[in-house]
């Protein structure tokens, strides 16, 4: 069965609809630029929300520091890069902070499949999401999904990202067969906003997807 991860969730009543559906990841960003952003304090009420799912905390290009205090005061399961860390810096992330380490590459061709080689010995797990200009993720795209085909021959676990919906996992699901689907915008009424309708309706085609 895949597994579903529901990321950037801002509200308490967000996770707990996620804990409801029995998510299997709740993904909360840290990255100031994004509208999903979580302050220190917030990200800590939060996490205590979280009962059974693995509580991952997203990043892009934050220090080490930042990255092992966050993880420590949210006690956080799993540490997502999500920007232009080197395979160096991923394997200290995970040293110092004792965490797992999901490292999300932006793929639009190819060519693109090429750096995943470098980090596999430095990530547990591999996020696939779309690549677009000067944007680290979060822009509702999709990518061609052969590319997250030709990637599994590195026998890594995906995470399948990028404009996913509760229109298309189900599609997505069938063709890639991904570890685990990641969605953000694609459960939301408004940017940063989560539907609780729309949570249960991806869920519900995520699971569909193992049964028919």
């Amino acid at each position: 069965m895949v597994k579903i991860k529901f990321c950037g969730l801002k509200r308490p009543e967000e996770v707990r609809w996620a804990e409801e559906l029995k998510a299997d990841f709740i993904g909360f960003n840290l990255y100031p630029k994004s509208p999903r952003c979580v302050s220190p304090a917030k990200l800590k009420k939060l996490a205590g929300e979280v009962k059974t799912a693995r509580k991952v905390l997203v990043f892009v290009n934050s220090t080490l520091a930042e990255i092992v205090r966050a993880a420590t005061e949210s006690g956080a399961d799993i540490i997502q890069l999500h920007g232009d860390e080197t395979p160096r810096f991923c394997s200290r992330v995970m040293v110092k902070t004792g965490r797992p380490v999901i490292k999300a590459f932006r793929l639009a061709n190819e060519k693109d499949l090429k750096p995943l080689e470098e980090y596999l010995d430095s990530a547990d797990y591999f996020l696939l999401d779309a690549r677009t200009k000067d944007l680290y993720g979060g822009t509702g795209r999709l990518f061609p999904w052969n590319l997250a085909v030709k990637a599994k021959i590195l026998e890594k676990p995906i995470f399948l990202a990028g404009g996913l919906t509760a229109e298309n996992v189900t599609a997505a699901c069938r063709q890639i067969m991904p570890f685990a689907v990641d969605v953000s915008g694609g459960i939301e009424e408004k940017t940063g906003v989560k539907s609780r309708e729309m949570m249960t309706l991806f869920a519900q085609k995520v699971r569909i997807s193992g049964i028919l």
